[in-house]
């Protein structure tokens, strides 16, 4: 029998808790619908800068050469900005395309990736926590925290590729206790995914909060009334 949301919250050993470490896509805001954008837009690009493109390439064998390149399991492609101008360029040097659009391409896909709407209720959820709590981002993601406003809220952003290996990898969450000397049971990781978030808890033998940014709102007046 699954567990409400209110008996998630009410699960975690709140008295222990020193710092907190969010997901972000799907946990903070919702990103529902945000990659397609991203990848439709790219490959309108590159198949306006380069036409053979298109006539190799559709979006769906796009999606391959990633999953190739994800196949490979090298540390650096946890990095999804590095995973994806490899795919540019591996796409471009396939079509024997210019390789100074990869940065262009990546460009115009960045940009897009960083196109959303955060919630209200989520700086008000930031700001209360803040307040108690040090704050850490942790994600298998690339958005950028500055360009979304909400970077202030953080004293780190650990990033996959960059800081560890990607969620479910234990790596970035040991990292985060060990930057503030604390016990794993003294973290919080919430997050929406079990496959990622909650399993990468678990192998840090953190405590995790396995909520969406649909219950960002139960868990805002769960906070404020600690």
């Amino acid at each position: 029998m699954s567990q409400s949301i209110k008996e998630k919250i009410s699960a975690v050993t709140w008295d222990k808790v020193k710092a907190i470490s969010f997901d972000l896509d799907d946990t903070l805001w919702d990103n529902s619908g945000v990659i397609e954008k991203c990848e439709h837009e790219l490959y309108q690009f590159l198949g306006r800068k380069h036409p053979p493109f298109k006539e190799h390439y559709t979006i769906e064998s796009m999606h391959r050469v990633s999953e190739q390149f994800i196949a490979q399991d090298i540390p650096h492609f946890d990095n999804m900005t590095t995973l994806r101008k490899a795919v540019i360029e591996h796409m471009l040097l396939e079509t024997a395309g210019d390789l100074n659009l990869v940065n262009q391409a990546f460009a115009v896909f960045y940009y897009w990736r960083n196109q959303i709407q955060i919630p209200q209720v989520t700086y008000q959820l930031l700001e209360t926590l803040k307040q108690k709590y040090s704050l850490f981002a942790v994600s298998n993601g690339n958005s950028n925290l500055y360009w979304l406003g909400l970077m202030d809220y953080f004293e780190k952003h650990f990033i996959a590729g960059v800081d560890g290996r990607a969620k479910p990898s234990a790596e970035m969450l040991h990292k985060v206790c060990a930057l503030k000397n604390i016990e794993p049971q003294e973290l919080l990781h919430v997050g929406d995914n079990h496959d990622t978030d909650i399993q990468s808890s678990i192998n840090a033998d953190c405590q995790h909060l396995h909520i969406d940014v649909n219950d960002i709102e139960q868990l805002k007046n769960h906070v404020t009334a600690l």
